[in-house]
């Protein structure tokens, strides 16, 4: 199919070219006019320009032997050339290496040459002269034949060039589409891991003091009514966080009012309840929205998991505000009750999470067991040199 479209849009441009050939003979020589056998061999020399692409050195073959036949059928000393083979040659230029471009371009001029001397010069009068007049024209040829070429060859490197620019231009834009989907992606999993953080604590924090008011309810009526306020303050604190996280993703750079500001302010909202005791050491000195963040989250996990795997044990706060370093750490005893809930296989952020969050925020977290029994998790983050 793409060589009958080559041989089509070509056929289509030999057939124009026609015409305008004969035209340029007439003007080229108007004393002298052709005859019709001189025309029918000029207008098949053109007509097999629709070879050029399909076969550019058959195409320049049949075109020399053609102009052969003209050198012979035309008047003496008229010396006519068509259109085809300058076109030939220029194709050639574009679809061969350069080196066999200029050969064939050579080849041509002087077989062009060499026919009208030999076929259709008239015996010379002045031999010197007529010597000088063919070593003219012959480099006149040469010239327009490598000319050709030459040209053929510029544009060929030019369109050439153009599509590796335009190759590459696609790469960088598709590489660029890469990692820009490659931090959406991060950012959605980050996203999705604060939601999933705050969801797993508040509800689990819920659900507990849920469970105690339904306990306390007919017993301890004012025990009932005090956790079922904490209930309430622990679902403010639930939107309040999703309102962060949901307001991180705005572009009007607004805060929110009703969030709470420093870290240690964030971790006493969730300890307010009264399932863990805080304790603080040293002046708050965290000015860092990202450390905030991180301390913040990383308390939150450390507290529903010591919820899930330590129900009803002492849980302990502790952030020390150091010189160097902040640290805080989060204990808590072995579980009280007789068995331990074992369904964290739906959560999956738990340690990995808390350790992503120390990473970004160039932090060190430590995780594990006590000798009592329980569990503890300690994250420092060093302070910067001009802080410190």
């Amino acid at each position: 199919m793409a060589v009958r479209a080559t041989l089509m849009k070509d056929g289509a441009v030999a057939l124009a070219a026609v015409p305008f050939t004969a035209l340029l003979i007439w003007l080229t020589a108007p004393d002298t006019a052709p005859g019709p056998v001189v025309l029918t061999l000029v207008g098949v020399q053109t007509l097999l320009i629709c070879l050029r692409r399909i076969s550019p050195v058959w195409c320049v073959a049949l075109m020399l032997l053609l102009q052969t036949g003209i050198s012979a059928a035309a008047p003496a000393g008229t010396g006519l050339r068509g259109l085809g083979l300058a076109v030939a040659v220029f194709t050639c230029g574009t679809l061969l290496t350069t080196r066999t471009a200029i050969t064939i371009a050579v080849i041509t001029a002087v077989v062009e040459i060499g026919g009208y001397a030999v076929l259709s010069l008239p015996p010379p009068q002045n031999p010197a002269m007529e010597l000088t007049r063919l070593a003219v024209h012959l480099a006149l040829s040469v010239l327009l034949y490598v000319g050709a070429a030459l040209l053929g060859a510029h544009l060929t490197m030019r369109r050439r060039y153009a599509e590796v620019v335009a190759a590459r231009a696609a790469a960088d834009a598709e590489a660029h589409q890469a990692r820009t989907e490659a931090v959406l992606t991060a950012e959605r999993a980050r996203t999705a891991r604060d939601l999933h953080d705050v969801a797993a604590h508040h509800l689990t924090s819920l659900i507990v003091q849920a469970t105690l008011v339904e306990r306390l309810l007919d017993r301890d009526p004012e025990a009932a009514r005090r956790h079922a306020a904490a209930v309430r303050e622990e679902g403010r604190n639930t939107l309040n966080n999703l309102r962060q996280i949901v307001g991180a993703l705005r572009d009007d750079g607004t805060a929110d009012a009703h969030l709470p500001d420093g870290s240690g302010a964030m971790i006493d909202r969730l300890v307010s309840g009264g399932e863990a005791e805080l304790t603080v050491d040293g002046t708050p000195g965290v000015a860092d929205p990202a450390v905030e963040l991180a301390l913040y989250r990383v308390a939150q996990e450390a507290l529903t998991n010591a919820r899930d795997h330590a129900p009803g044990a002492p849980v302990t706060v502790k952030l020390a505000y150091g010189k160097t370093e902040t640290t805080m750490e989060i204990r808590n005893g072995p579980a009280v009750a007789g068995t331990t809930r074992r369904d964290r296989g739906h959560r999956g952020f738990g340690l990995i999470g808390m350790r992503e969050r120390a990473a970004l925020i160039g932090a060190e977290l430590e995780a594990g067991p006590t000798a009592e029994g329980g569990w503890r998790v300690r994250l420092t983050v060093p302070r910067p040199e001009d802080e410190a």
